[in-house]
């Protein structure tokens, strides 16, 4: 438990808050990290809290300077840690869903040399279809409830950047509506259009896991 006063907890805070980061989850962890290196500082160099907070906002600073990447979209930039937790966050995310996905392909494909499905390709372009407006219609519900909620994280900022637009994908995509989208499961043209579809449905458990992960923050409060 952390020996300083209200005050000086309120100055990391006004500090935190200056450096824009406003999610709960990241910023409970770093306000710790910040008053154990405050008190550690105080206890090892008999200084004043200022002398100390001014060392440990040096340390910090360059730890919430810009920051962007390619995993996030390179246009979305934000405080370093902040930004590079959320790149941990999307890279565990994808492969994830990437071996959801050549999972399903695998069984698809031994499934398609014993029973010719190029045969059922109707019924599984109909199946993936209705998938994915299923998978579309939820988002969208999960994506109102995490914007209305009066508090931010790290996986609300994924779910507003990386889920909004899958959403679209789901219609934009759907073999239902854009025969382009259909798949042939004989034809090798068709391959990568297949683990496309599978890969998008596999999307639905990232979309899952930051719907949860933000929700299981709710009763957090900022110290």
């Amino acid at each position: 438990m952390s020996t300083l006063t209200k005050d000086q907890l309120l100055t990391i805070e006004t500090y935190l808050n200056q450096k824009d980061l406003t999610q709960i989850d990241l910023r409970n962890e770093v306000l710790d990290h910040i008053a154990n290196g405050i008190e550690a500082t105080i206890k090892s160099e008999n200084c004043s809290f200022e002398e100390a907070f001014n060392k440990e906002v040096i340390t910090w600073n360059k730890e919430f300077g810009n920051y962007s990447s390619w995993w996030l979209g390179i246009a979305w930039v934000g405080p370093k840690i902040m930004m590079k937790k959320c790149v941990r966050i999307v890279k565990k995310s994808y492969l994830k869903a990437l071996k959801y996905t050549i999972s399903a392909f695998l069984i698809i494909y031994l499934l398609n040399a014993f029973l010719d499905l190029s045969k059922y390709s109707s019924v599984l372009n109909t199946m993936i279809g209705v998938v994915y407006l299923t998978i579309g219609c939820i988002a969208i519900i999960l994506y109102r409830t995490v914007r209305k909620s009066s508090y931010k994280t790290s996986y609300s900022f994924l779910f507003s950047r990386q889920v909004l637009p899958n959403i679209f994908i789901y219609f934009l995509m759907n073999p239902l509506f854009f025969e382009v989208y259909q798949i042939g499961i004989n034809k090798s043209s068709n391959i990568f259009m297949l683990f496309i579809h599978l890969f998008s449905i596999s999307f639905a458990f990232i979309i899952y896991d930051l719907f949860k992960s933000h929700m299981d923050i709710k009763k957090m409060k900022l110290a």
